[in-house]
């Protein structure tokens, strides 16, 4: 069953990177199940686009780009906190900056 939070709209966060300070990240999941992604590498003018298709089963929420590649997030209260390939949180200092936070 599909949980009632409000998961649609714009999402945005500054999540770590290994290579650069950061990444800006906008995240906009659609009433249709599709969802665009675009990324800025902050310090090194590059950026990219993504979009494919979502699932929410109860609180993990699976984003499934056009080229096949998978990625998860963990649905709370007006944000979204991605998470690793094994669907588990983010651990260590860098933890509480996976978040996405709702517009």
């Amino acid at each position: 069953a599909e949980i009632s939070l409000d998961y649609e709209g714009t999402y945005k966060g500054v999540l770590p990177a290994a290579d650069c300070p950061g990444i800006e990240t906008i995240l906009t999941l659609n009433p249709d199940k599709t969802f665009t992604l675009h990324s800025v590498y902050i310090d090194r003018n590059s950026s990219s686009d993504g979009e494919g298709t979502y699932t929410v089963k109860e609180d993990l929420l699976t984003l499934q780009e056009k080229g096949g590649e998978l990625s998860y997030y963990h649905v709370g209260e007006n944000c979204l906190r991605k998470l690793d390939m094994d669907k588990k949180e983010m651990t260590g200092e860098l933890a509480e900056d996976y978040i996405l936070k709702k517009e």
